[in-house]
């Protein structure tokens, strides 16, 4: 073997353990910056439907698991800032990567009178290793409406 061809072995194996080394490193900062699996819950709207308020809600399962079912405790605030009620309304199944709109009559409400609503409380999320703390902590809320969305 002469010197040349020693050190075109030698620079292709150091190379080879640069590149490795990059790509070790470009897999630990993707997984450092990956996003948090969340459940993120829109209000997507609000719109009268007899005498009461029709609450349409999307429901994006970003979690890596299927969500059964998940109970959540609204508290519905009026224009004064004042608690109006509480409600618990049901998400039913929302598949692991897939989204679901549910829809909620809160009746004898004209939906101008509510103001602002507060994911208060999760009281049941069912489903492979789900426990409702946990889906409370995973939640992250937005609104289309006039209405503030908030947990």
């Amino acid at each position: 073997m002469s010197v040349s061809s020693g050190r075109k072995r030698s620079g292709l194996i150091q190379s080879v353990a640069c590149v490795a080394w990059l790509a070790a490193g470009t897999t630990t900062v993707l997984a450092q910056d990956a996003p948090p699996r969340s459940i993120a819950i829109e209000l997507n709207g609000a719109e009268a439907n007899d005498k009461a308020c029709r609450l349409s809600f999307v429901v994006a399962n970003g979690l890596e698991q299927s969500i059964d079912d998940m109970a959540l405790e609204l508290v519905l605030f009026d224009k004064d800032g004042r608690v109006d009620r509480f409600v618990v309304v049901r998400t039913a199944k929302v598949p692991a990567g897939k989204s679901r709109v549910r829809q909620f009559d809160i009746p004898e409400t004209p939906c101008p009178s509510i103001a602002r609503i507060l994911v208060n409380d999760v009281k049941e999320c069912v489903g492979s290793g789900l426990n409702p703390a946990a889906c409370a902590d995973s939640i992250k809320v937005a609104t289309r409406s006039d209405i503030q969305f908030e947990n």
